[in-house]
């Protein structure tokens, strides 16, 4: 069963650019929530104590900046 993917992003960010690429090379679905569309979405990171994107939710787990290989490791478990 695929995890549930969200990636926080904001308008121009090359890093979220450099994630939506992993995910279709993986074939993984994600949600894209972008935080310069909708501030709302600042408030959702804030919630888990992240201040700034690109940020990866998967599951119940929030992954912080640009880390790929954490996003692999947990999109595999």
């Amino acid at each position: 069963m695929r995890k549930s993917v969200i990636l926080y992003s904001a308008t121009g960010c090359p890093l979220c650019a450099r994630y939506r690429a992993l995910f279709d090379e993986q074939g993984h679905p994600f949600e894209e929530r972008n935080t310069s569309e909708d501030p709302g979405y600042r408030d959702e990171l804030a919630a888990v104590g992240i201040m700034a994107t690109p940020a990866v939710v998967i599951g119940d787990r929030a992954v912080p900046g640009y880390r790929p290989n954490t996003v692999i490791e947990l999109l595999a478990s």
